[in-house]
């Protein structure tokens, strides 16, 4: 049976039988359906793999711009505040000598938060050996934790999610975090996860000086526009409850499954083929 994508055979089925007599019609119409899933499912693989591909190389990018607009300029700048307290503190000037050590060190703080998100961002990825709850929990632990935040993760239901949809919650999650720390100005920075049936729900809510959603919606500023593609990704929604004073809640609902090409095998499994397919 061949594989064909759009008229083009990426491959072929075959089948075989002891019994002699060849196939009846009913087991051919049976065959071409599953060679038609198969080739569907070899096709998304390949679009998914692809589609990561280019997500690497975006990340990359934006990694690469977050280093030069974030930390490169913070350096920048304590570099020139040493060199005017330098000067000041020649000239006996010591009360504006101590203003301007007061702004180097709170550049110095903003610059160290700045490289903790950016090494943690750069760390290779450890979903695969902790789990999602285990890398939420190291996030928290090794970022916000050292930056003064208080932090809770709290779980409910049982989690038992493709690796797809677990790497695309922890972006997202990763994402809504640095918000959080670079603009909330918050001291307290809850992560939820919650899963009943086929839904899974994570939700990212901190008490800082929160924002008008409508303000930054045409601009999908404040990094919203990431986090809704990846959510769209895993087939699911995105909200951002807002207000100026009034902390931000980030709530990503999706489905388990989230298109994951690895579920074809629970549809495969599910069939009822007869004997020729076994």
């Amino acid at each position: 049976m061949p594989l064909r994508v759009q008229e083009r055979v990426i491959g072929i089925i075959t089948l075989d039988r002891r019994k002699p007599g060849g196939y009846d019609a009913e087991e051919v119409r049976l065959a071409t359906a599953f060679a038609d899933q198969v080739a569907l499912a070899l096709e998304n693989a390949r679009l998914y793999q692809q589609a990561e591909q280019l997500a690497v190389m975006k990340e990359r990018g934006r990694l690469a711009r977050d280093l030069h607009d974030s930390v490169t300029q913070a350096l920048y700048s304590i570099t020139l505040l040493a060199e005017a307290a330098q000067r000041l503190a020649g000239a006996g000037n010591l009360e504006q000598v101590r203003s301007y050590l007061g702004r180097l060190g709170e550049a110095a703080l903003q610059s160290l938060k700045e490289m903790r998100l950016l090494v943690h961002e750069l760390r290779p990825p450890i979903l695969e050996k902790v789990g999602l709850v285990g890398a939420l929990q190291q996030r928290l632990d090794a970022v916000e934790g050292r930056s003064g935040v208080e932090t809770r993760l709290r779980v409910e239901g049982t989690l038992d999610l493709p690796v797809r949809v677990e790497e695309g919650l922890y972006r997202i999650a990763q994402e809504a975090l640095n918000n959080a720390l670079k603009h909330a100005a918050a001291s307290l920075v809850t992560v939820w996860l919650r899963a009943e049936g086929a839904q899974v729900e994570l939700e990212v809510a901190d008490n800082g000086i929160g924002f008008d959603p409508e303000a930054v919606s045409d601009r999908g500023g404040v990094g919203m526009l990431s986090m809704r593609e990846r959510a769209e990704r895993l087939g699911g929604s995105l909200s951002v409850l807002s207000a100026p004073g009034g902390g931000t809640r980030v709530i990503i609902k999706a489905e388990i499954c989230g298109g994951d090409p690895a579920s074809f095998r629970s549809l495969v499994s599910s069939l009822d083929f007869p004997e020729v397919f076994s």
